[in-house]
């Protein structure tokens, strides 16, 4: 096994991921410039653009949309660039994730 960094190491798990076509990748320049740490370099060319989805600056819209597509069958992986820009996102768990179950 080669010695990897830790971008490449998570880019080598999300290429492993994605293989499965029921999995999709969303986040704020995860596709075509391959992430701000370039850690999704190269996905989207791989995967296509409807796997390896650039999203606009909205976290919040971001979980909303992966938390939908899961609840569809879709297996999402919702990227959040930074840690503090993940409480908006937290929003979604709180007041529709935790909730589903009794609404459905």
């Amino acid at each position: 096994m080669s010695e990897r960094n830790m971008a490449q190491a998570l880019n080598a798990a999300l290429r492993e991921a994605l293989v499965d076509e029921s999995t999709v990748l969303l986040g704020e320049d995860v596709g075509r410039t391959g992430g701000v740490f370039r850690v999704t370099d190269g996905l989207q060319n791989e995967f296509g653009a409807d796997r390896v989805i650039d999203t606009p600056v909205a976290e919040s819209g971001i979980v909303g949309a992966a938390f939908g597509m899961a609840v569809n069958g879709i297996r999402p992986i919702a990227e959040i660039q930074f840690m503090g820009f993940s409480y908006p996102g937290y929003d979604q768990v709180v007041s529709h994730v935790s909730r589903i179950r009794n609404r459905s």
